[in-house]
């Protein structure tokens, strides 16, 4: 139960990432997959109290996983409301 609960935590917060990037032109999702690979030996190393619930490491790399899926699926969703308004 804690695994579902933990790919829907981070699928909304990567929903929420995604609306953030497709909306400030600055920022694009390549930028945010960057940051989450140099990072994500911390991330590990952040998650370790779940181990003790039986969450391994490989499917804490799969959460990363779904977070940059989900990033870009919205991304491409809400890209297209700033260049409505910049063109």
């Amino acid at each position: 139960m804690l695994d579902i609960a933990l790919i829907l935590v981070f699928c909304v917060l990567g929903v929420l990432m995604g609306i953030a990037t497709g909306l400030l032109p600055g920022l694009h999702v390549n930028n945010i997959a960057l940051i989450l690979l140099s990072l994500s030996g911390t991330i590990v190393a952040l998650c370790t109290p779940l181990f003790s619930y039986g969450i391994s490491e490989q499917f804490i790399f799969v959460l990363i996983c779904g977070f940059i899926i989900a990033v870009s699926v919205s991304h491409t969703f809400h890209d297209c409301i700033p260049t409505t308004f910049i063109q």
